[in-house]
């Protein structure tokens, strides 16, 4: 694997604009990784976008409020001059696309923000920077390299991928406002905006579950600081992410459904710094235990695996980490 700059990643691009070119991302494609395969493929004229098996519901949402076309092929394309994976630095994050890529011997062009990993392969060149908050801040940052034009809907599309993956701003560099404030010019509107005619607050039913989860929730208190975790019945990484903004310095939850077992965690942003963690590798680890993969940022993280059986000690190992990188010893004070 080669890694590369923006520069070179753009000079690919330039390169590729009229080869046959397949498009692809993680297993159940978030809004981030949607938006960044859909506006990059406005820049190649003969690109597909291919999703190894959906998308979820708020980036198909997104695209019909938008207005936005965009066909997703289900096949992999194998007579692709070159594939380009958004949002995922490996092949097991691709589920059933992760054979197909690992037996390809054509380029492979990896644009991702997450922490980088290594991929024993001569045809995978890898732009992996976790100084952007998202793929969507990374795939416009090529967009204007390339002096591409952008519609008005393209803008708010790319400004939703990059405000889904800030954390509430919690990962937000000032990069990632300098980028929105043109974006927001760009598409004639706001902020707010968006947030009203996207992102419409859960229904009461599903944020009294939330609240139910925390309450049947765990707490400990190591050195000083706020750990809960548990079990959620719905969505763990939106649990996970009330957790911290009601006062938890880590969080841990999971959920699962009839295939899987899905992981979330969460840090207080600064504490990585502090303390030299990163959520996202300690994921990556941790994610053998399920049987499955993960990943993510040093403050958020996720992972999915069959294994249910094992969710108690995925939470139990990734307590483990991040107390042991706080104490140096990994206690737990019970409260």
């Amino acid at each position: 694997m080669t890694r590369i700059g923006l520069k070179e990643t753009v000079s690919i691009l330039k390169a590729a604009r009229d080869k046959k070119v397949m498009i692809t991302f993680h297993s159940m494609g978030d809004t981030d990784s949607v938006a960044s395969a859909v506006a990059l493929s406005r820049l190649l004229n003969d690109s597909v976008v291919s999703m190894p098996d959906s998308i979820t519901r708020n980036a198909a949402n997104i695209l019909k409020k938008l207005g936005i076309s965009a066909k997703f092929d289900k096949e992999f394309r194998t007579d692709a001059e070159l594939v380009i994976m958004l949002d995922v630095n490996n092949f097991g994050g691709c589920g059933a696309f992760e054979e197909p890529l690992k037996e390809r011997k054509r380029d492979i062009l990896i644009i991702d923000h997450h922490a980088p990993e290594e991929i024993p392969a001569a045809s995978v060149m890898s732009f992996d920077d976790e100084s952007y908050n998202s793929t969507s801040s990374m795939v416009y940052e090529i967009i204007k390299e390339l002096g591409a034009d952008i519609s008005k809907n393209g803008a708010k599309l790319i400004a939703l991928g990059i405000i889904s993956d800030s954390a509430e701003f919690k990962n937000a560099s000032y990069q990632t406002f300098a980028q929105l404030a043109e974006l927001f010019a760009r598409a004639e509107t706001s902020y707010i905006r968006l947030q009203e005619d996207f992102h419409k607050p859960p229904l009461p039913e599903h944020r009294l579950e939330m609240l139910a989860d925390l309450c049947h929730s765990n707490s400990d208190v190591i050195s000083n600081m706020l750990f809960i975790h548990g079990r959620s019945k719905g969505h763990a990484s939106e649990v996970a992410d009330l957790a911290i903004n009601m006062g938890a310095d880590a969080s841990i939850f999971y959920s699962e459904n009839e295939s899987e077992v899905a992981v979330s965690a969460r840090l207080r942003p600064t504490l990585d710094e502090k303390y030299g963690i990163h959520l996202g590798i300690m994921m990556r680890n941790a994610a053998r235990i399920i049987g499955g993969s993960g990943g993510g940022h040093p403050c958020a993280a996720g992972a999915y695996g069959p294994e249910k059986d094992k969710a108690d000690e995925i939470v139990a190992a990734l307590i483990s980490g991040i107390s042991g990188k706080i104490t140096g010893n990994g206690q737990r004070g019970k409260r």
